[in-house]
């Protein structure tokens, strides 16, 4: 049971009902509400037992990830429209937000932090055009649950409607992040992040790989926020490895090499 503090609530349950119109493919699906309290402001959801993808650190990680990757592919192909487009510059503005708000509890972070700001400002204008999609709006290995037959997506609470590029260059960033901060698993990275980029992309090739190291940048610079937040001692350390790996992803932006 999940319960909300307002009426959003009611917005999740539309979703959930619309998305479960759509047959499920036997290797996984999404994890959809089945029951609406109103007067509780409450989600019923099926019990699924299983493991956490970012819990698995295994050799069945890759495999997983590409399935993660067709799983992702399957809602973005799906034909409904749950809200408004939101656009790049939209997302842009809120990443801005949100280092505003970073600046201001942790001044020194902004040396590293503006500059950034400024490569993403500088790719915004080279994104290829896009087919907008239903996303999942927070696809990270964290909301994926293995249950030994079937890889289920949970949580689709930050639900949206934008370049699908969006949730696969999120997912990867994710990642990034997590190898980043984990050196058990930091040379795993290129690995674990062209398992699930390849199978994307091959499920959808006409999202653009540009797009996506886009949107990788983005929220790595966003995750800067996250880690001074939950990590008020070692910060220091971490950001300037997150900041590093933003750089990388946006100057792939501008890389004439790259082909929609």
């Amino acid at each position: 049971m999940k319960a909300y503090s307002d009426d959003f609530v009611e917005q999740v349950w539309t979703h959930s009902q619309s998305l479960a119109q759509y047959r499920q493919p036997e290797y996984g699906g999404l994890c959809l509400a089945i029951a609406y309290v109103p007067e509780e402001q409450l989600l019923v959801f099926p019990w699924v037992d299983g493991q956490f993808l970012s819990e698995i650190v295994d050799d069945r990680k890759p495999e997983l990830l590409r399935l993660a990757a067709r799983l992702a592919a399957d809602l973005h192909r799906l034909p409904i429209i749950p809200e408004e487009l939101t656009t790049p510059q939209m997302l842009f503005e809120e990443t801005r937000a949100r280092c505003n708000r970073l600046r201001l509890r942790r001044p020194q972070t902004e040396e590293i932090v503006e500059p950034l700001m400024v490569a993403l400002h500088d790719a915004l204008p080279l994104l290829d055009p896009f087919d907008p999609a239903p996303v999942h709006g927070d696809l990270a290995a964290r909301q994926f649950l293995w249950t030994g037959d079937r890889l289920v997506l949970l949580d689709l609470d930050m639900f949206g409607y934008t370049d699908p590029a969006y949730d696969a260059g999120h997912f990867s960033a994710q990642l990034e992040r997590r190898c980043q901060v984990d050196p058990t698993v930091r040379s795993l990275a290129s690995l674990w992040i062209d398992s699930f980029c390849d199978a994307y992309l091959a499920a959808m090739p006409t999202v653009s790989l540009r797009n996506v190291f886009f949107y990788r940048g983005l929220t790595l610079i966003r995750k800067i926020y996250t880690i001074c937040r939950r990590e008020p001692y070692n910060w220091p350390q971490l950001v300037p490895k997150l900041a590093e790996r933003a750089r990388a992803a946006l100057q792939e932006v501008a890389s004439t090499e790259l082909a929609r």
